[in-house]
Order: C-alpha cells, then structure tokens, then sequence
C-alpha cells in the first residue's frame, strides 16, 4: 500500500511523478486509470504530477525575425536550390535506370519461369529413366539366368559325348573303325552296339576337324575318358596314320560357351597359382593343391571363387 502525497490517503493503485517521484492516487494526479495505461512506459516515466507542472517555468516566446535574417534564409535556400536541376536530372536517370531494371527483371523472370517448367519436364523423364533403368536391369538379370539355363542345357545334351581332336582328315574314312582303334590302344573295348552315333565337326577358323562320339551310357563314356587319360602320350602314329607324328586328345564334349569358360578359368587358375583344372561329368572343375577343396565352376560369376 502507498499513501497519496496530495490527500494522505493510504492506495493501491495509482501514478508516480516523474519529476518528484512522489506517489498519488488517480483522482488527486487528475488522470484516470485507462489514461494513465495508455501513456506507455516511457511517458509514464515523463509524467509530472499537477504541482511539477504548475511550477515548470514558462516557455519564452520568441521574438519575430529580423529581415535581415529572413534574406540570409532565402538566400541560402537559393543557394541549395541551385543543386536542383542536377538533382531532377539524377533522379531521371535512376528512373530510367529503374524502368530498365524491371524490364530485364520481367525477362529474367519469364526466362526463370520457362526454367522450371524445363526443370520439371526433365524431372519428369529422369523419373521415367528411373523406371525404365530397372526394367532394363530386370531385363538383364533375365536375359543373364536364360543365357546360363541355356548354356546349362546345351552342355547337359552333350553328357554321352566325347570330343576326340587331333585326328587328320582321311578320304572315305571309317569313324567307327577309327573309335575301335583308339579302344585296343587304351585298352578298353567300345563295341559298335554302345556308341549313338558318330561324326566329324568342325573347328571355328580351323580346318581341322573333331571327331564327335556319342554314347547310349554315359558310365561307359566317362569310362572311355578316363582310360583315354591313362595314356599320356595317344598320338596319331598310334591308330595307323602315317608321316609326322601328333598328340590326340580325347576330352568331353563341351559347349562353345562351355569352353571359353574353360579357358578363362585355365588363364586365371594360372594367375592364382592353382595346379589342378579339369572337365568331368561336364562340368570345370579347379583345385588349387592337394590340401584344398574342390571348385566347380558352372557360370562366369564363378571365376570369383578362384581367389
């Protein structure tokens, strides 16, 4: 509570002289409590009480030019006016300048406007690439499992056969006499009752050709290799063919695809210091020493096993 410096009486609410510092109530400070609210912060620290005010001094009023004074006015405004005409001339060139402006800046936003529209045209075809890059790698992922199961049953219809390379060309030749030949030279009898068929085909930019041999049971062609490879040194001295002496090799019967697999294997197992690669049941086969397991090798994306 505070206690009126105009009545003595004891108050709440009320104003605070800014000159006196001293404390009324709104009917002694003649203000009401709205108009005191109204004043604000800085105004209420300015507000002087009726006796402050009534004991301000009086403003001077002042004493009427002289003319002397009225004509130095005037001519220092002439002399600022002076600057005028440069002044409205400026002023035109900014205008101008201005109009200028807002001409390039209405281009500038057209152009900008033309931008998004583009920017959102390419969006649209990026998105649309987006889609159009996953069919193709689903077209790819397919076509890539079609070509292996592809690759897969070419080699799987070639499992009774038996690629015999190294053998010449002779006229009116007897394939089935030459395939007894090899058999006593091996030591395993192939009786003419057990072979499907046999028949020359040729080599890819060679004219060479192999001696294709397809058995009814392929345990008795897996047998017809494995004694083939017992003998290291099967040339063609040894089936009856004179002249200069050649090896003959007597492998599986792979796939074109089947064999540029192989011979990307042998080129890496090389790298990689593996001893052992060879063909059985139709399928490649890598072992990098006694010690270690067997790698078989079905489709490219196997190479990476040989490590």
């Amino acid at each position: 509570m505070k206690t009126c410096a105009a009545c003595n009486v004891q108050f709440s609410d009320g104003v605070q002289c800014g000159s006196c510092r001293k404390h009324l109530d709104f009917g002694c400070a003649n203000i009401s409590e709205s108009g005191w609210r109204k004043l604000g912060t800085t105004r209420m620290a300015q507000w002087k009480c009726p006796t402050c005010r009534s004991s301000s001094p009086a403003m001077l009023t002042p004493e009427p030019a002289s003319l002397e004074t009225i004509l130095s006015e005037i001519r220092d405004m002439k002399v600022q006016l002076q600057n005028l005409p440069t002044l409205v001339g400026d002023l035109r060139v900014i205008k101008e300048e201005l109009a200028e402006l807002k001409i390039t800046w209405e281009g500038a936003s057209g152009r900008l406007d033309d931008f998004d529209t583009r920017l959102a045209e390419v969006e649209a075809k990026a998105s649309g690439l987006s889609n159009l890059q996953e069919t193709v790698n689903n077209l790819q992922t397919d076509l890539a499992r079609a070509k292996y199961e592809l690759t897969s049953y070419e080699q799987r219809s070639r499992l009774n056969n038996v690629e015999i390379k190294g053998v010449p060309v002779r006229k009116d030749e007897n394939l089935f006499s030459i395939i007894e030949i090899i058999g006593r030279k091996i030591n395993y009898s192939c009786p003419k009752s057990q072979v499907n068929y046999v028949s020359r085909v040729p080599i890819f930019n060679s004219n060479e050709k192999l001696i294709i041999v397809s058995f009814l049971n392929r345990y008795v062609k897996e047998d017809f290799i494995a004694a083939a490879r017992a003998v290291k040194d099967l040339s063609t001295s040894h089936i009856g063919f004179q002249g200069t002496s050649q090896r003959v090799y007597i492998n599986d019967h792979l796939s074109v695809e089947y064999k540029k697999l192989l011979s990307k294997v042998k080129i890496l197992a090389k790298e990689k210091c593996y001893e052992f690669v060879w063909v059985k049941h139709g399928k490649i086969h890598v072992l990098k020493n006694a010690n270690s397991k067997v790698i078989i090798i079905r489709k490219e994306t196997d190479l990476n096993k040989i490590v």
